[in-house]
């Protein structure tokens, strides 16, 4: 095998060449594997020769570097597509978690407890879907860590915007047990059903979600047929979303 920078090389030199030789270059690419100061001097006394070259092997390495950029994004592209569409029952089906208008979601926001980012994100879509007529959000999780089972246990014993609340008033997430029996009457029966295999369940689920879209931020949106990675201005969703 050719090393990397000889490779590089020689591709380089068959770009110097004229068309008729790059049509059939096999043997040229033997002849150069085989002897490479040769190469090296044939190029040189081309360059002396007609130094425009320079310019237009740097054009086409350009050209090429850009289609193969746009291929593989197209690629990717297509390739999210296809997964949320495989996916798009459990992303988009209707849960208590969500607000806004009645039906599948036009957007769901994977978020974390304690995270900040996610809370602001939240904030601004849940001002969005007062806005948009017609506009369901929907929240998954992306964590099943101890504050997230107790924001799941809060939403399914006092209601999603007991939940809501937790999550806005959580500044630290080793403060989440005390804060969540704070929004409860019932503190033990709560703490039990955070640490129930159903929640645990129910989580896991979500989070496999989030690791088989190939998503690895908090927070992350999910549309159909786009993924977006990290927190977004309200500006930028807004624009997705509206009709």
């Amino acid at each position: 095998m050719i090393p990397v920078s000889r490779r590089l090389v020689i591709g380089l030199a068959l770009l110097l060449l004229p068309a008729p030789l790059r049509a059939q270059p096999s043997a040229l690419w033997q002849k150069l594997e085989e002897n490479p100061a040769l190469m090296a001097q044939e190029m040189r006394a081309l360059l002396l020769e007609a130094p425009q070259l320079i310019d237009e092997v740097r054009s086409e390495a350009r050209a090429r570097m850009a289609a193969d950029a746009a291929s593989d994004l197209a690629a990717e592209v297509a390739g999210d597509s296809a997964m949320i569409a495989k996916l798009t029952p459990a992303l988009f089906g209707a849960t208590p978690r969500g607000f806004g208008a009645e039906g599948p979601a036009a957007i769901t926001l994977f978020t974390a407890a304690g995270c900040a980012p996610c809370l602001r994100a939240e904030t601004e879509l849940r001002a969005l879907a007062d806005e948009i007529p017609g506009l369901r959000v929907e929240l998954r999780s992306l964590s099943d860590d101890p504050a997230d089972r107790l924001d799941r246990a809060l939403q399914r014993r006092e209601g999603p915007e007991t939940a809501a609340r937790f999550r806005a008033r959580l500044q630290d997430p080793d403060n989440a047990q005390a804060l969540a029996e704070s929004l409860t009457e019932d503190p033990e029966a709560l703490l039990a059903l955070a640490e129930s295999p159903e929640i645990r369940a129910e989580l896991a689920q979500e989070v496999s979600l989030f690791r088989d879209l190939g998503l690895d931020m908090a927070p992350s949106y999910v549309m159909p047929g786009r993924l977006i990675r990290g927190e977004m201005p309200k500006v930028v969703l807004q624009s997705y979303l509206s009709p």
